[in-house]
């Protein structure tokens, strides 16, 4: 079985990338896994530059095939935002759903409720750099979903129209089967 490291701890990522790739024969490390302390500061302004700092950081680390991701929601009536600050949008120490609600105040004198998902994939080893990018259209409810259990960061308030409901009541099982990840990661 092929071994790469994934650049992140994040336990809902490691989960939803390991049952991507593990039907792929792929085994997922991550950093806490190789017992390494990995850090690596996200200060490109595109998803891609984000990707490459911490893939190409843990492959110095490890010396071992790396893959890291970043990824984002981005809103057409905020101009694109959060985009690349998704994981820091409203300021330090919010919690996911602090963000989602934010997200919602921002958003409460918009009819526009139209956004996507962007991820981008980066691979790194000894001998070639490669990156994957991808997008999930959707909208923006109108409220925060508090009954899904499935998800997290924007999934309660973003609504894949094939689905028509909140990422958030979605199984992990049936919504790899459409976003943009599981299309990455098995094109990767």
């Amino acid at each position: 079985m092929k071994r790469i490291v994934l650049a992140t701890n994040n336990r809902h990522k490691v989960k939803e990338i390991g049952f991507i790739l593990s039907e792929l024969g792929i085994q997922v490390l991550t950093p806490n896994d190789l017992r390494i302390s990995f850090s690596a500061e996200e200060t490109g302004s595109t998803f891609a530059e984000n990707a490459f700092i911490k893939a190409r950081e843990l492959f110095r680390l490890t010396k071992l095939p790396s893959i890291a991701d970043d990824s984002g929601i981005c809103v057409s009536a905020l101009g694109g935002e959060p985009g690349v600050y998704s994981a820091r949008f409203g300021g330090p120490g919010l919690k996911d759903e602090d963000r989602a609600l934010f997200l919602l105040e921002k958003m409460k004198e918009n009819s526009d409720r139209r956004a996507h998902y962007t991820c981008v994939i980066a691979y790194v080893d000894e001998t070639s750099e490669q990156s994957f990018e991808g997008r999930c259209e959707g909208i923006i409810s109108e409220e925060y979903d508090r009954i899904g259990m499935y998800g997290f960061g924007y999934d309660p308030i973003f609504i894949y129209p094939p689905f028509q409901k909140p990422f958030s009541q979605v199984p992990e099982a049936e919504k790899i089967r459409f976003p943009i990840e599981k299309r990455l990661w098995n094109n990767s």
